[in-house]
């Protein structure tokens, strides 16, 4: 599977320990593809050298998990190294959400094959991810199953994007609606 695998430079990256629980969520500043190495432009405070992580990528050509090792990080260096491995298969409905909570806004979509625009961006919350899709929170304008959005989002200082295509909707307690989005990456060229 490492031969699929593509260039993870200024990917999305949710680092969790060997359990499970939520450490960060970064940017991969550096990518080695013939060592499977990422560099972090992060310091994982109270993490030691050679701790087990579990690392989710969401990168040009999709979203993978693998396993990963705390490969150096130093006091007064705010960078890590992390060593992949072990990248696990994405199964649609099997995938492990991961909470993130994180502002982010949409000012296009795509209905019925026509590129539309909000006049003012939406404002929205990316609350979970996993490796098939992630889940948004509206505060109140309702979308459609099928619409392709482009969501925007900043990230340590950086600004990141991710297209989905809404597969289900929530209507929450608070008048709020949550949307489950099917993760879309368009072919490079």
């Amino acid at each position: 599977m490492m031969g699929r695998t593509g260039h993870f430079e200024d990917s999305l990256a949710v680092i969790y320990d060997s359990e499970n629980r939520f450490i960060t969520k970064t940017i991969i500043t550096k990518h080695d593809r013939s060592t499977m190495y990422i560099t972090i432009a992060e310091d994982l405070k109270g993490i030691k050298n050679g701790a087990r992580l579990n690392v989710l990528v969401v990168h040009s050509g999709g979203a993978s998990e693998f396993g990963g090792i705390l490969r150096r990080s130093r006091a007064g260096i705010s960078q890590c190294e992390i060593s992949l491995f072990s990248e696990k298969q994405r199964y649609v409905r099997a995938s492990k959400r991961h909470m993130l909570n994180i502002p982010a806004f949409i000012n296009d979509l795509i209905i019925n094959k026509k590129e539309e625009s909000f006049i003012e961006p939406l404002h929205v919350v990316i609350e979970d991810l996993s490796t098939t899709g992630i889940r948004i929170k509206s505060p109140g304008v309702r979308l459609e199953v099928g619409y392709i959005l482009t969501i925007e989002f900043l990230l340590n200082g950086k600004e990141a994007i991710i297209n989905g295509k809404v597969t289900r909707e929530q209507t929450n307690p608070d008048n709020t609606f949550s949307y489950g989005c099917q993760l879309i990456f368009p072919k490079t060229t």
